[in-house]
Protein backbone atom coordinates (compact mmCIF):
# COMPACT_ATOMS: atom_id res chain seq x y z
CA UNK A 1 0.00 0.00 0.00
CA UNK A 2 1.39 3.44 -0.53
CA UNK A 3 1.34 5.85 1.58
CA UNK A 4 1.95 9.51 1.06
CA UNK A 5 2.06 10.83 4.48
CA UNK A 6 3.83 8.56 7.29
CA UNK A 7 2.13 10.67 10.35
CA UNK A 8 -1.57 9.29 9.00
CA UNK A 9 -1.10 5.65 9.56
CA UNK A 10 1.31 6.49 12.47
CA UNK A 11 -1.75 8.33 14.12
CA UNK A 12 -4.87 6.90 12.63
CA UNK A 13 -4.39 3.11 13.32
CA UNK A 14 -2.78 4.12 16.74
CA UNK A 15 -0.01 2.47 15.78
CA UNK A 16 2.67 4.18 17.74
CA UNK A 17 0.48 4.08 20.57
CA UNK A 18 0.33 0.12 20.47
CA UNK A 19 4.51 0.02 19.61
CA UNK A 20 5.99 -2.96 21.44
CA UNK A 21 9.59 -2.16 20.02
CA UNK A 22 10.81 0.18 17.09
CA UNK A 23 13.18 -0.24 15.01
CA UNK A 24 14.44 2.83 12.61
CA UNK A 25 16.79 3.63 9.64
CA UNK A 26 16.99 6.64 8.61
CA UNK A 27 19.17 9.08 6.66
CA UNK A 28 18.85 12.13 9.27
CA UNK A 29 16.79 13.32 12.06
CA UNK A 30 15.51 16.36 13.64
CA UNK A 31 14.76 17.23 17.24
CA UNK A 32 11.28 17.60 15.84
CA UNK A 33 11.11 14.17 14.42
CA UNK A 34 12.02 12.49 16.98
CA UNK A 35 9.75 14.20 19.85
CA UNK A 36 6.50 13.22 16.97
CA UNK A 37 7.83 9.83 17.37
CA UNK A 38 8.92 9.11 21.01
CA UNK A 39 5.95 11.58 22.48
CA UNK A 40 3.08 9.10 21.09
CA UNK A 41 4.68 5.47 21.92
CA UNK A 42 4.72 4.07 25.26
CA UNK A 43 7.33 4.97 27.66
CA UNK A 44 8.63 1.42 27.95
CA UNK A 45 8.92 0.93 24.13
CA UNK A 46 12.57 0.57 23.23
CA UNK A 47 13.45 1.80 20.29
CA UNK A 48 17.08 0.82 17.82
CA UNK A 49 17.91 3.36 15.47
CA UNK A 50 20.68 3.98 12.94
CA UNK A 51 21.64 6.78 10.85
CA UNK A 52 24.58 8.09 9.04
CA UNK A 53 25.62 11.68 9.08
CA UNK A 54 25.92 12.47 5.55
CA UNK A 55 22.71 14.69 5.65
CA UNK A 56 23.00 16.99 8.38
CA UNK A 57 21.44 15.88 11.58
CA UNK A 58 20.78 18.19 14.61
CA UNK A 59 23.34 17.71 17.46
CA UNK A 60 20.85 18.71 20.03
CA UNK A 61 18.52 15.38 19.17
CA UNK A 62 21.98 13.14 19.61
CA UNK A 63 22.77 14.57 22.63
CA UNK A 64 18.97 14.61 24.05
CA UNK A 65 19.12 10.68 23.11
CA UNK A 66 22.28 10.57 24.67
CA UNK A 67 21.58 12.52 28.28
CA UNK A 68 17.83 11.15 28.58
CA UNK A 69 17.00 7.91 26.61
CA UNK A 70 20.05 5.08 27.26
CA UNK A 71 18.46 1.62 28.28
CA UNK A 72 15.51 2.77 26.43
CA UNK A 73 16.67 4.16 22.86
CA UNK A 74 20.03 2.73 21.32
CA UNK A 75 21.21 4.83 18.57
CA UNK A 76 24.27 3.52 15.97
CA UNK A 77 25.92 5.68 13.14
CA UNK A 78 26.84 4.03 9.61
CA UNK A 79 30.15 5.34 8.83
CA UNK A 80 30.91 2.88 6.32
CA UNK A 81 29.58 4.33 3.47
CA UNK A 82 26.85 7.14 2.10
CA UNK A 83 23.50 5.53 4.28
CA UNK A 84 20.69 7.03 2.52
CA UNK A 85 17.57 4.67 4.11
CA UNK A 86 14.67 5.35 5.56
CA UNK A 87 12.90 2.16 7.02
CA UNK A 88 10.49 2.67 10.11
CA UNK A 89 9.02 -1.03 11.60
CA UNK A 90 6.99 -1.57 14.63
CA UNK A 91 6.20 -4.40 16.68
CA UNK A 92 2.67 -4.47 17.53
CA UNK A 93 0.98 -6.86 20.45
CA UNK A 94 -0.01 -10.26 18.89
CA UNK A 95 3.20 -10.65 17.39
CA UNK A 96 2.34 -8.68 14.52
CA UNK A 97 4.36 -6.25 13.27
CA UNK A 98 4.56 -3.72 10.50
CA UNK A 99 6.75 -1.75 8.05
CA UNK A 100 7.11 1.28 6.07
CA UNK A 101 9.66 1.89 3.73
CA UNK A 102 9.90 5.20 1.69
CA UNK A 103 12.04 9.09 1.31
CA UNK A 104 11.08 10.15 4.45
CA UNK A 105 13.60 11.38 6.82
CA UNK A 106 13.25 10.98 10.81
CA UNK A 107 12.33 14.67 10.82
CA UNK A 108 8.91 16.43 10.83
CA UNK A 109 9.24 17.47 7.29
CA UNK A 110 9.70 13.51 6.57
CA UNK A 111 7.17 12.36 8.17
CA UNK A 112 4.16 14.50 8.13
CA UNK A 113 4.71 17.79 6.07
CA UNK A 114 6.36 17.25 2.88
CA UNK A 115 6.26 15.72 0.03
CA UNK A 116 7.20 12.11 0.46
CA UNK A 117 6.24 8.66 -0.57
CA UNK A 118 6.45 5.06 1.59
CA UNK A 119 5.39 2.07 1.08
CA UNK A 120 3.90 0.04 3.80
CA UNK A 121 4.33 -3.74 4.22
CA UNK A 122 2.20 -6.13 6.74
CA UNK A 123 3.91 -9.85 5.12
CA UNK A 124 5.87 -11.32 8.00
CA UNK A 125 8.22 -12.54 6.26
CA UNK A 126 8.90 -9.24 4.48
CA UNK A 127 9.49 -7.31 7.67
CA UNK A 128 11.80 -10.55 8.67
CA UNK A 129 13.74 -9.74 5.90
CA UNK A 130 13.78 -6.16 6.68
CA UNK A 131 14.78 -6.72 10.32
CA UNK A 132 17.88 -8.45 8.79
CA UNK A 133 18.56 -5.80 6.52
CA UNK A 134 18.96 -3.48 9.52
CA UNK A 135 20.40 -5.55 12.03
CA UNK A 136 23.28 -5.35 9.34
CA UNK A 137 23.57 -1.93 9.35
CA UNK A 138 22.73 -1.45 13.14
CA UNK A 139 25.36 -3.70 14.38
CA UNK A 140 27.90 -2.26 12.17
CA UNK A 141 27.59 1.11 13.08
CA UNK A 142 29.86 3.38 15.79
CA UNK A 143 28.02 3.46 18.93
CA UNK A 144 26.46 6.90 20.27
CA UNK A 145 29.16 8.30 22.43
CA UNK A 146 29.58 11.80 24.41
CA UNK A 147 32.81 12.64 22.41
CA UNK A 148 31.55 11.87 18.58
CA UNK A 149 28.53 13.90 19.74
CA UNK A 150 30.78 17.03 21.06
CA UNK A 151 33.50 15.97 17.32
CA UNK A 152 30.11 16.41 15.18
CA UNK A 153 29.04 19.68 17.08
CA UNK A 154 31.77 21.16 15.46
CA UNK A 155 31.33 20.01 11.90
CA UNK A 156 28.02 20.42 12.06
CA UNK A 157 28.08 24.30 11.22
CA UNK A 158 29.66 23.90 8.08
CA UNK A 159 27.05 21.14 7.30
CA UNK A 160 24.24 23.00 7.68
CA UNK A 161 25.79 26.28 5.97
CA UNK A 162 26.30 24.08 2.87
CA UNK A 163 22.96 22.87 3.30
CA UNK A 164 21.71 26.36 3.15
CA UNK A 165 23.94 27.35 0.26
CA UNK A 166 22.49 24.82 -1.55
CA UNK A 167 18.90 25.95 -0.68
CA UNK A 168 19.38 29.19 -1.71
CA UNK A 169 21.21 28.31 -5.10
CA UNK A 170 17.98 26.20 -5.88
CA UNK A 171 16.04 29.47 -5.24
CA UNK A 172 17.91 31.88 -7.17
CA UNK A 173 17.53 28.58 -10.29
CA UNK A 174 13.96 28.90 -10.13
CA UNK A 175 13.68 33.06 -9.61
CA UNK A 176 15.82 33.06 -13.05
CA UNK A 177 14.31 30.23 -14.97
CA UNK A 178 10.86 30.14 -14.03
CA UNK A 179 8.11 31.74 -12.95
CA UNK A 180 8.54 33.91 -16.94
CA UNK A 181 11.33 36.00 -15.55
CA UNK A 182 13.03 37.04 -18.66
CA UNK A 183 15.83 39.72 -18.93
CA UNK A 184 14.50 40.31 -22.05
CA UNK A 185 11.48 42.03 -20.99
CA UNK A 186 13.53 44.20 -18.67
CA UNK A 187 14.29 48.02 -19.98
CA UNK A 188 17.40 48.88 -18.14
CA UNK A 189 17.85 52.70 -19.71
CA UNK A 190 17.00 54.59 -16.81
CA UNK A 191 17.84 51.99 -14.25
CA UNK A 192 20.93 52.58 -11.63
CA UNK A 193 21.82 48.81 -12.13
CA UNK A 194 21.97 47.86 -15.78
CA UNK A 195 21.91 44.26 -16.64
CA UNK A 196 25.46 43.44 -17.32
CA UNK A 197 25.43 44.23 -13.09
CA UNK A 198 22.94 41.73 -12.56
CA UNK A 199 25.00 38.79 -15.00
CA UNK A 200 28.63 39.60 -13.34
CA UNK A 201 26.97 37.91 -10.62
CA UNK A 202 25.28 35.23 -12.24
CA UNK A 203 26.21 31.08 -10.99
CA UNK A 204 28.33 30.33 -14.24
CA UNK A 205 30.71 33.33 -13.00
CA UNK A 206 30.29 33.00 -9.30
CA UNK A 207 33.53 30.53 -8.91
CA UNK A 208 36.12 32.03 -11.37
CA UNK A 209 38.88 34.80 -10.55
CA UNK A 210 40.12 35.82 -14.00
CA UNK A 211 41.29 39.23 -14.66
CA UNK A 212 38.41 39.67 -16.98
CA UNK A 213 35.86 38.85 -14.29
CA UNK A 214 37.96 41.20 -11.71
CA UNK A 215 37.46 44.43 -14.37
CA UNK A 216 33.53 43.25 -14.30
CA UNK A 217 33.32 43.38 -10.64
CA UNK A 218 35.32 46.21 -10.09
CA UNK A 219 32.68 48.48 -12.28
CA UNK A 220 30.43 47.26 -9.96
CA UNK A 221 32.11 48.20 -6.76
CA UNK A 222 32.56 51.63 -8.04
CA UNK A 223 28.57 51.98 -8.48
CA UNK A 224 28.37 50.69 -5.11
CA UNK A 225 30.43 53.10 -3.83
CA UNK A 226 28.71 56.44 -5.71
CA UNK A 227 25.99 54.88 -4.14
CA UNK A 228 27.80 54.79 -1.18
CA UNK A 229 28.20 58.28 -1.51
CA UNK A 230 24.89 59.37 -2.37
CA UNK A 231 23.92 57.93 1.20
CA UNK A 232 26.42 58.29 3.05
CA UNK A 233 25.68 62.00 5.06
CA UNK A 234 21.95 60.81 5.27
CA UNK A 235 23.11 57.72 7.14
CA UNK A 236 25.38 58.99 9.37
CA UNK A 237 22.53 61.61 10.70
CA UNK A 238 20.94 58.30 11.23
CA UNK A 239 24.26 57.28 13.38
CA UNK A 240 24.99 54.34 10.98
CA UNK A 241 28.32 53.86 9.52
CA UNK A 242 30.39 52.28 6.96
CA UNK A 243 33.85 50.30 7.83
CA UNK A 244 36.37 52.59 8.95
CA UNK A 245 38.77 50.99 6.33
CA UNK A 246 37.94 52.48 2.72
CA UNK A 247 38.65 49.18 1.05
CA UNK A 248 35.77 47.19 3.21
CA UNK A 249 33.00 49.60 2.48
CA UNK A 250 31.96 47.36 -0.24
CA UNK A 251 32.19 43.15 0.31
CA UNK A 252 35.35 41.66 -1.00
CA UNK A 253 35.51 40.83 -4.79
CA UNK A 254 37.27 37.53 -4.11
CA UNK A 255 35.45 34.34 -4.47
CA UNK A 256 37.15 32.95 -1.98
CA UNK A 257 35.69 35.26 0.83
CA UNK A 258 32.27 34.25 0.22
CA UNK A 259 30.09 31.28 1.28
CA UNK A 260 31.04 28.04 -0.51
CA UNK A 261 33.75 30.21 -2.55
CA UNK A 262 31.25 31.83 -5.02
CA UNK A 263 30.60 35.76 -5.66
CA UNK A 264 26.61 35.88 -5.96
CA UNK A 265 26.13 39.19 -4.45
CA UNK A 266 28.15 42.52 -3.49
CA UNK A 267 26.88 44.41 -0.66
CA UNK A 268 26.94 47.53 1.57
CA UNK A 269 27.10 47.06 5.46
CA UNK A 270 26.45 49.85 7.85
CA UNK A 271 26.00 50.13 11.69
CA UNK A 272 28.13 50.65 14.79
CA UNK A 273 31.00 52.61 15.44
CA UNK A 274 33.83 51.82 15.26
CA UNK A 275 34.22 52.98 18.88
CA UNK A 276 31.26 51.53 19.64
CA UNK A 277 32.74 47.94 18.30
CA UNK A 278 35.28 47.86 20.38
CA UNK A 279 33.15 48.83 23.95
CA UNK A 280 30.91 45.57 23.02
CA UNK A 281 34.15 43.27 21.66
CA UNK A 282 37.10 44.34 20.98
CA UNK A 283 37.46 41.93 17.92
CA UNK A 284 34.02 42.27 16.48
CA UNK A 285 33.81 43.80 12.87
CA UNK A 286 30.82 45.54 11.51
CA UNK A 287 29.98 42.67 9.42
CA UNK A 288 30.39 39.99 12.21
CA UNK A 289 27.52 42.39 14.55
CA UNK A 290 24.02 43.39 13.33
CA UNK A 291 23.85 45.49 10.73
CA UNK A 292 22.04 47.32 7.85
CA UNK A 293 22.59 45.74 4.33
CA UNK A 294 21.99 47.30 0.90
CA UNK A 295 22.55 43.57 -1.46
CA UNK A 296 22.98 43.70 -5.11
CA UNK A 297 21.96 39.99 -6.13
CA UNK A 298 21.41 38.12 -8.85
CA UNK A 299 18.06 39.50 -9.90
CA UNK A 300 17.18 41.72 -7.04
CA UNK A 301 18.84 44.91 -4.66
CA UNK A 302 17.85 44.15 -1.39
CA UNK A 303 17.52 46.48 1.69
CA UNK A 304 17.50 45.49 5.25
CA UNK A 305 18.70 44.19 8.91
CA UNK A 306 21.12 41.43 9.06
CA UNK A 307 20.90 40.12 12.40
CA UNK A 308 23.39 37.63 11.65
CA UNK A 309 24.57 34.75 9.45
CA UNK A 310 25.75 31.49 10.64
CA UNK A 311 28.72 32.07 13.25
CA UNK A 312 28.16 35.82 13.47
CA UNK A 313 25.71 37.78 15.58
CA UNK A 314 25.90 35.80 18.90
CA UNK A 315 26.45 39.16 21.16
CA UNK A 316 22.88 40.62 19.35
CA UNK A 317 20.75 37.53 18.77
CA UNK A 318 21.45 36.07 21.72
CA UNK A 319 20.45 39.71 23.42
CA UNK A 320 17.42 39.95 21.22
CA UNK A 321 16.29 36.41 21.76
CA UNK A 322 15.99 37.16 25.93
CA UNK A 323 14.31 40.58 25.44
CA UNK A 324 11.87 38.59 23.40
CA UNK A 325 11.09 37.46 26.85
CA UNK A 326 9.22 41.05 28.03
CA UNK A 327 5.47 41.09 26.50
CA UNK A 328 6.23 44.50 25.85
CA UNK A 329 9.39 44.71 23.90
CA UNK A 330 7.37 41.95 21.60
CA UNK A 331 4.76 44.71 21.23
CA UNK A 332 7.68 47.45 20.71
CA UNK A 333 8.91 44.91 18.16
CA UNK A 334 5.84 43.95 16.44
CA UNK A 335 4.69 47.00 15.58
CA UNK A 336 8.01 48.15 14.17
CA UNK A 337 8.54 45.49 11.92
CA UNK A 338 4.79 45.86 11.15
CA UNK A 339 5.53 49.79 10.60
CA UNK A 340 8.04 49.15 7.63
CA UNK A 341 4.99 48.38 5.48
CA UNK A 342 4.20 45.66 2.43
CA UNK A 343 7.26 43.72 1.07
CA UNK A 344 9.68 42.56 4.18
CA UNK A 345 10.74 39.47 4.56
CA UNK A 346 12.00 37.73 7.84
CA UNK A 347 14.20 34.64 7.55
CA UNK A 348 15.41 32.70 10.46
CA UNK A 349 16.56 29.02 10.61
CA UNK A 350 16.32 28.94 6.99
CA UNK A 351 12.50 29.44 6.69
CA UNK A 352 11.51 32.96 5.20
CA UNK A 353 7.74 34.51 5.80
CA UNK A 354 6.23 37.76 4.86
CA UNK A 355 5.98 40.13 7.75
CA UNK A 356 2.45 41.02 6.51
CA UNK A 357 1.40 36.74 7.25
CA UNK A 358 2.74 37.14 11.14
CA UNK A 359 -0.13 38.42 12.82
CA UNK A 360 0.65 38.80 16.35
CA UNK A 361 3.61 39.69 18.58
CA UNK A 362 3.50 36.16 20.15
CA UNK A 363 3.37 34.59 16.99
CA UNK A 364 6.29 36.89 15.85
CA UNK A 365 8.26 35.51 19.25
CA UNK A 366 7.34 31.75 18.35
CA UNK A 367 8.94 31.96 14.96
CA UNK A 368 11.70 34.03 16.14
CA UNK A 369 12.73 31.19 18.46
CA UNK A 370 13.84 29.10 16.18
CA UNK A 371 16.88 30.96 15.92
CA UNK A 372 20.61 29.24 16.08
CA UNK A 373 23.24 31.54 15.61
CA UNK A 374 25.55 28.82 14.86
CA UNK A 375 23.96 27.30 11.71
CA UNK A 376 21.32 29.72 10.36
CA UNK A 377 20.93 33.68 9.15
CA UNK A 378 18.87 35.97 10.75
CA UNK A 379 17.68 38.32 8.09
CA UNK A 380 14.65 41.03 7.35
CA UNK A 381 14.58 42.63 4.33
CA UNK A 382 12.54 44.15 1.53
CA UNK A 383 13.67 43.03 -2.32
CA UNK A 384 13.27 45.41 -5.56
CA UNK A 385 13.00 43.63 -8.82
CA UNK A 386 15.70 44.97 -11.46
CA UNK A 387 13.30 47.04 -13.26
CA UNK A 388 11.23 48.61 -10.17
CA UNK A 389 11.28 52.47 -10.57
CA UNK A 390 12.49 52.56 -7.04
CA UNK A 391 15.97 51.52 -8.81
CA UNK A 392 15.97 54.24 -11.39
CA UNK A 393 18.62 56.26 -11.35
CA UNK A 394 16.73 59.28 -10.01
CA UNK A 395 15.13 57.58 -7.26
CA UNK A 396 17.39 54.95 -5.76
CA UNK A 397 18.72 56.98 -3.41
CA UNK A 398 15.89 58.72 -2.14
CA UNK A 399 14.01 55.59 -1.89
CA UNK A 400 17.16 53.37 0.31
CA UNK A 401 17.17 56.68 2.92
CA UNK A 402 13.01 56.43 3.19
CA UNK A 403 13.27 52.29 4.11
CA UNK A 404 16.71 52.98 6.24
CA UNK A 405 14.96 56.15 8.18
CA UNK A 406 12.24 53.27 9.12
CA UNK A 407 14.95 49.85 9.06
CA UNK A 408 16.99 51.98 11.80
CA UNK A 409 14.76 52.37 14.49
CA UNK A 410 14.15 48.83 14.21
CA UNK A 411 17.74 48.17 14.12
CA UNK A 412 18.46 50.83 17.20
CA UNK A 413 15.90 48.68 19.44
CA UNK A 414 16.85 44.77 18.33
CA UNK A 415 20.79 45.58 19.00
CA UNK A 416 22.72 45.41 21.96
CA UNK A 417 23.62 48.77 23.05
CA UNK A 418 26.44 50.03 25.35
CA UNK A 419 27.22 53.66 26.91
Amino acid sequence: MIIKKLAVPLINDKLLQQAEHCYIATAAISEAGFDFIRSRIPTKTKMEIVTGLDVPTSPEVLRKIWRHYQGRITLNIYTRNVFHANVYIFDLPYRKSVAFVGSGHFTLEGIKDGEELFYKITDPKEIENLKSWFTGYFEFGEQLTETLIEEYMLLYPSLKQRESVSRQEKKQFLALTTAGFSWDYIKFKNQYFKKEDYRTLSSNKAHYSTPELHAERVLMQNKLLQLHDMLKDHLHRLKIYEAEDSDSIVSSLDPAHHVDGQLRSLWLTYGRSASELKKIDAGITLADAMHVRITLGQRDVSVGIVVGTPRTGKIDREYFSNKMNDVEYRKQIFQLMTGLGAGYWIEVAGESKPIETISTEDALWEFTKTDQWLYYSFILEKRYSPDAKELSIENIAPTIMGDMDKLVLLYQCMKVTVK
